[in-house]
């Protein structure tokens, strides 16, 4: 067939009409014969109707791989004026810049379904899939097509009634960016998509969000002025992905983001077939948001990644990780992995510090200055590092996947764990371990590691990391020594993430809930220890259920310090996969007991005290896949900034060093992160691993408000 571009009849849609207008333009020959020749082809059908039009065109969409880039180049080049003009604008011009809301005499400006939201109105994030280039919406009981290619719609501003999370809407917490970037007039968010069933391109993507009404995308750098002029902008974030050749349900995540810091994630699931049909069920959901209300994001320090943990269905564990540049990839653990992961590690940790006798009783493995010869530490540390090494290769089971992890997490690095909400999957990420070793290998120390520890009581990398070669043993291969790793619980709307805690002009005080079926000696030098760090602030001893609910309820300090034993559930009594914690002589209290309490009314303002939970004792946060409801999500009943604790039993004497030196730390105004890392250090220093234990559940930045 002559290729030609006459036509004797209007376009049937608007698919016709930009198709013309791309055979028309310079960018007609950058296709590849075969796709030049099926859309020429399209072109002179005067026998088919707007919706085959648009069917045909697909197909050579989804045939033909570099038909998509030339039409995006095509597009932009049209939008920039270069080979076509824009379509005039048939709006009023009564329009306003987008910018600062000031009117405009012509031009368009983003514009969507959508009508601009109000300056006091909630904006929500939307999504669509949509067919490329029509850009019309794919219905959600459609299948879609094995090897085609689609893309997601996305912005945010009033709710749409073609988004995907139009059901079940989530506001979008905007009100807690700065309102920093382009003079004040808004803010740059990142948007990123990660999915093993699609294949997505691997970058950011820049959206800009002013002040009030819609998001736009533009051609300008993101965090730079704006330069482009409204008829540059569009309404809403297009980004191209392909369905993979595996019929069955297919799944991405989409990851708003500022700053580095995750702020709202959706789930995506949607039917793959052979062909387009129908019978499809494509869902979205807002799975996880960081924080909403009046906190500020821009407070937040940068975050080298991001690690997204959701549980969309089946009990698995997803985990998308984000670098600062872009994703790095996604990864799948079923409950059974998580579970025996925990179980294997757990058993490990408890094994440097105790051994089990034949009777039953224990045997403590450390010294009375809680510390061990040399050796023993690198024997500890091996064991440990070839279990890690396992969870590395649970984590990461490709080559690229692990050169990924490497190359994004290898300098000391702040990483943010990001738990969906409802979830209670856990997983031991300072015990990762990413230098390779081989099975049965016994690894050779790393003497410059070693001595970089002795050196520095804040070491976080070793001078001869370049140097590791496989089968190498330094203590900085483990996550926990290397990084500083935040777990913040999602927030529920209204709340945000705590970077302070107490309240301000006070000085911090304790609420100790403590058993008395502990070693008396040790645990009246560990008071006495606690009272002097606390001289200013004073500390309230609750060795009562009835006075612990009462000190929660009406007078919580800065800090609230459980030095209890955890136990296992008792299966007549308790709730199946829940810990208790004893106080006083064995009295019980549960989740389910501090959820009750804290919905007491009461005359103290739990938001402005917003405590920091420290529980020391043993099993105290072993949630695990199973867990319906966990000490950490309990505490948020009283507005606490965060939960610290044990992940398995730790022998007294020990507890009360870490619980002396840690509280001694934030006291002198250090943060819960580089805290946590020096106690870790310290006990290293002397011989002891054991400060790979406890984990942080809040923002590695947060501090207790000092009064001086």
């Amino acid at each position: 067939m002559d290729e030609t571009g006459t036509y004797l009849w209007e376009p049937r849609c608007d698919v016709e009409a930009e198709l013309r207008a791309l055979r028309d333009s310079v960018f007609w020959q950058e296709l590849e014969e075969g796709a030049r020749h099926e859309w020429d082809a399209l072109l002179h059908r005067a026998d088919l109707d707007a919706e085959e039009f648009i069917n045909g065109f697909n197909e050579v969409v989804g045939e033909y791989e570099d038909a998509l880039h030339v039409l995006e180049s095509f597009r932009e080049g049209g939008l920039r004026g270069t080979h076509t003009e824009p379509a005039p604008d048939s709006r009023p011009r009564s329009a306003t810049n987008p910018v600062d809301g000031t009117p405009v005499a012509d031009g368009p400006v983003p514009d969507g379904t959508t009508a601009e939201p109000g300056p006091d109105t909630d904006r929500f994030l939307n999504l669509a899939i949509v067919w490329p280039l029509s850009r019309n919406t794919v219905p959600t009981d459609r299948v879609l097509a094995a090897g085609r290619s689609y893309e997601l719609r996305v912005d945010i501003g009033a709710l749409s009634a073609e988004s995907l999370l139009a059901q079940r809407p989530r506001p979008f917490p905007d009100d807690l960016l700065d309102h920093t970037d382009d003079d004040g007039r808004g803010d740059w968010l990142e948007v990123t998509v990660l999915g093993d069933d699609f294949t997505v391109p691997v970058r950011r993507h820049g959206i800009f969000l002013p002040r009030t009404g819609n998001s736009w995308v533009c051609p300008c750098p993101p965090h730079a002025l704006h330069a482009c002029e409204p008829a540059h902008r569009g309404t809403h974030l297009y980004i191209p992905f392909t369905a993979l050749g595996e019929p069955g349900p297919a799944r991405l995540h989409l990851l708003v983001s500022y700053r580095g810091n995750q702020v709202q994630s959706v789930a995506l699931t949607a039917l793959v077939g052979a062909v387009e049909s129908r019978g499809g069920d494509t869902v979205a959901t807002v799975d996880y948001t960081l924080t909403a209300g009046f906190a500020q994001l821009a407070t937040l320090p940068a975050r080298t990644a991001a690690v997204r943990v959701g549980r969309p269905d089946g009990g698995a564990m997803t985990i998308d990780v984000i670098g600062q540049n872009g994703p790095v990839s996604s990864f799948w653990l079923t409950e059974h992995q998580v579970r025996g992961a925990l179980k294997d590690v757990r058993k490990a940790l408890f094994g440097l510090h105790a051994d089990t006798r034949e009777d039953g009783s224990l045997e403590n493995l450390i010294d009375e200055n809680n510390g061990k010869p040399a050796g023993a530490l690198r024997r500890d540390l091996a064991a440990l590092a070839h279990k890690g090494a396992d969870l590395f290769l649970l984590l990461a089971r490709s080559k690229p996947e692990r050169e990924a992890l490497r190359r994004v997490l290898k300098a000391p690095a702040e990483i943010q764990i990001c738990q969906e909400e409802l979830g209670h999957l856990t997983f031991p990420w300072s015990l990762l371990y990413d230098i390779p070793l081989e099975t049965g290998v016994e690894p050779a120390p790393c003497d410059a590691g070693w001595a970089e520890i002795e050196r520095h009581d804040a070491a976080r990398s070793c001078p001869a990391e370049s140097g590791h070669g496989r089968n190498t043993l330094c203590p900085f291969g483990f996550w926990g020594y290397r990084h500083f790793i935040e777990q913040p619980p999602s927030a529920a709307p209204g709340r945000r993430l705590r970077l302070w805690a107490g309240r301000e002009g006070e000085p911090p005080a304790l609420t100790l809930a403590r058993s008395l079926m502990v070693d008396a000696p040790l645990m009246d030098h560990h008071v006495a220890q606690l009272r002097r760090h606390f001289a200013l602030g004073g500390v309230r001893e609750c060795d009562r259920k009835e006075a612990l609910r009462q000190a929660l309820v009406d007078a919580a300090g800065a800090c609230v310090y459980f030095y209890a034993h955890g136990r296992r559930p008792d299966p007549l009594t308790d709730p199946p996969a829940t810990t208790v914690l004893e106080i006083g002589q064995g009295e019980r209290v549960t989740p389910r007991d501090l959820a009750s309490w804290a919905d007491t009314p009461s005359g103290l303002d739990r938001d402005e005290v917003a405590p920091l939970v420290f529980l020391n004792g043993c099993h105290t946060l072993d949630s695990d896949p199973a867990s319906w409801l966990t000490f950490v999500e309990a505490f948020s009943g009283f507005s606490a900034a965060g939960v610290v604790g044990t992940e398995i039993m730790i022998e007294q004497g020990l507890a009360n060093e870490i619980g002396e030196q840690f509280w001694e730390q934030l006291l002198r105004g250090e943060a819960v992160g580089p805290a946590l890392h020096r106690v870790r250090m310290a006990l290293l220093r002397k011989g002891n691993a054991l400060g790979l234990a406890y984990t942080a559940y809040c923002s590695a930045a947060l501090r207790l408000r000092v009064a001086v």
